[in-house]
């Protein structure tokens, strides 16, 4: 286990913005967080780093609280807003974090071939594009080689090369070990780089086993026939036909779909449980 939170609890003036929320991420997971705006994703990762007040609960890194500098040492934080000098290069940077954490200068340079910025470290930031300056960031959340990393929305302007970039260098940090709480709006970004889900709502955190056990309907592929279009008119339960596969009605059971096509001699290629995407997950979820 690398962060624990316990019912942490935050409220601004009377209104409770998280409630009573629990988790704990282990190493080499990386979690994926999702909700609308205004729904405390932020609030919650700057709680975690001691920069919101907090009601009430308990965080800690490895046992160690939040409280303690030593926590810091575990764990970095990727935020959405680049907060850089524009005089000072991305050398510079680096450096003042090497110097606060006594780091060897080899290990500079081991994260500036890592994350690739040699070309223009040693130009002032304020000649950055979005794209670099995110890679900078990145490079600084990884110097001192937390067991864990909070991104909060790290794909946010990014053009597709810097995308592409990004979501490699997030699995090769993953490789290495690192864990990861990612905060994102974009969904399809999101469900390539995991398949652990976690969703706020109502000051809530819902984690998978609460959320994705949404009944998905099942694919029967039906081999071709002369006559399947006039049988299948006479189908009592309900379905959607996607070239020769029917989609079931999750308020159906899928037996009953084989029952009757057994019964009225339709050819079954094969069943499978059709897979929901992230979209779906979060149309069903949030009643979009």
């Amino acid at each position: 286990m690398v962060l624990q939170v316990k019912q942490l609890t935050k409220k601004y003036h009377k209104k409770t913005i998280l409630k009573n929320i629990s988790f704990t991420i282990n190493e080499g997971e990386i979690i994926g967080l999702v909700a609308p705006n205004g729904t405390g994703k932020s609030t919650l990762m700057r709680a975690i780093l001691a920069l919101e007040e907090i009601e009430s609960g308990s965080i800690t890194v490895k046992d160690i609280a939040n409280s303690h500098t030593d926590f810091f040492k575990y764990i970095s934080f990727l935020p959405s807003d680049n907060y850089l000098y524009m005089h000072l290069t991305g050398y510079d940077h680096l450096s003042f974090v090497a110097n606060i954490y006594d780091l060897e200068k080899r290990e500079i340079e081991e994260v500036i071939d890592l994350i690739g910025i040699r070309s223009y470290v040693h130009q002032s930031v304020k000649s950055y594009s979005y794209g670099m300056r995110q890679h900078l960031f990145t490079a600084l959340s990884i110097l001192t080689k937390p067991l864990i990393i909070l991104m909060d929305e790290p794909f946010n302007g990014l053009d597709p090369t810097s995308t592409i970039e990004l979501k490699q260098l997030i699995r090769t940090l993953h490789a290495r070990g690192i864990s990861m709480l990612i905060s994102t709006h974009n969904l399809d970004i999101l469900e390539d780089l995991t398949e652990t889900i976690w969703f706020m709502k109502d000051g809530e955190l819902f984690i998978n086993d609460h959320v994705l056990n949404i009944d998905a309907p099942y694919e029967i592929e039906l081999s071709y026939q002369d006559n399947i279009e006039q049988l299948l008119k006479n189908c009592p339960l309900p379905f959607r036909m996607n070239d020769n596969r029917l989609l079931t009605d999750v308020a159906h059971s899928v037996e009953k779909y084989l029952e009757w096509l057994i019964k009225n001699e339709v050819q079954i290629h094969s069943v499978n449980r059709s897979k929901q995407n992230l979209e779906d997950v979060y149309r069903h979820f949030y009643e979009v």
